[in-house]
């Protein structure tokens, strides 16, 4: 019985005791988080600024304990109207308290005493995309034309001073090897080297177009004249050649003669002085050529009648 007795005192004394002290005045050092308000439209901070600033502040000991709870102190920055650089110098008016928290004055900003920010113009501007993919087909097997990428390019958007100088974006750098078949993968890009850069995506897709390598012999591919005066007929002797072409078994397939050009120029062969001339040969994209026969044609002029 005399314990409860001693214990009910006891609470008695602290609730007393707690009283007496939360009337008493303080001074009291917190830490408030700064805020950045009213960023221009189209502008983008650029330099680091303090995320909390140490205040001294006075008060009775029930306001700095409403104060704790609620975390409502903070420094607000406002930004409107600044193109550039702007030095705020911090003074108790830039500490805002709620009115919940009682009756508490900002004595002084300990630190930091100053916070500057700087803006930069936001750029948005459109890049393509650098495949760093190898691919090595099995032997008896090639790559048919430049690889696939979707999308081949993105928009880089950020501070401008940095994304003015971005002229392209990476993939990452992966090696595929002994390739029978088709290659679609999905490759993350190289990310930016800046928290002040991003990217419209952070992936493309990669298409490779891996044939069995086939060869074929044409024949009959004509050989025309480009560029010969008006006033000329100009024929080629002989006037057909053949070749070998190499390339995707899929692609060689579906080639015929009339999909291989070949041509002599006769702006550039004009003042070369011989009639022993080889033929420009160009052919699809994907397929190569070897073994041309002949290796030379004449050019024979016939005076056209025509007026």
């Amino acid at each position: 019985k005399n314990l409860k007795i001693k214990l009910t005192v006891f609470v008695i004394a602290i609730f007393i005791w707690f009283f007496v002290v939360t009337e008493n005045d303080y001074e009291y050092i917190i830490d408030v988080p700064v805020y950045l308000m009213n960023i221009p439209k189209n502008k983008i901070l650029i330099n680091e600024i303090p995320e909390k600033a140490k205040v001294k502040i006075h008060g009775n000991g029930k306001a700095l304990i409403a104060l704790n709870l609620s975390r409502s102190a903070r420094v607000e920055l406002d930004l409107s109207g600044i193109d550039s650089v702007k030095t705020f110098y911090l003074k108790p008016g830039d500490v805002l308290i709620s009115r919940a928290s009682g009756n508490i004055q900002v004595r002084e900003v300990l630190m930091p005493d100053s916070i500057t920010v700087k803006l930069d113009d936001i750029m948005i501007k459109k890049v393509p995309v650098i495949s760093q993919i190898t691919v090595q087909p099995y032997p008896g097997h090639t790559i048919v034309d430049s690889p696939e990428i979707q999308p081949d390019s993105i928009n880089v958007k950020g501070a401008k001073f940095l994304v003015s100088k971005i002229d392209s974006v990476f993939t990452e750098a992966k090696v595929f090897k002994d390739l029978r078949f088709d290659l679609r993968t999905s490759v993350p890009l190289i990310p930016p080297s800046s928290p002040l850069v991003s990217y419209s995506a952070n992936e493309v897709i990669v298409h490779y177009d891996v044939q069995k390598l086939m060869e074929i012999t044409m024949s009959e591919i004509p050989v025309k004249v480009l560029n010969a005066p008006r006033n000329l007929v100009i024929h080629v002797v002989p006037s057909t050649l053949t070749l070998v072409l190499e390339g995707g078994a899929e692609l060689l397939s579906q080639i015929k003669p009339g999909d291989i050009l070949a041509y002599i120029d006769y702006q550039k062969v004009k003042y070369m002085g011989t009639n022993q001339l080889p033929a420009y040969i160009e052919t699809p994209r994907g397929v190569s050529y070897r073994d041309v026969h002949p290796r030379f044609f004449k050019l024979v002029f016939e005076r056209s009648s025509s007026r």
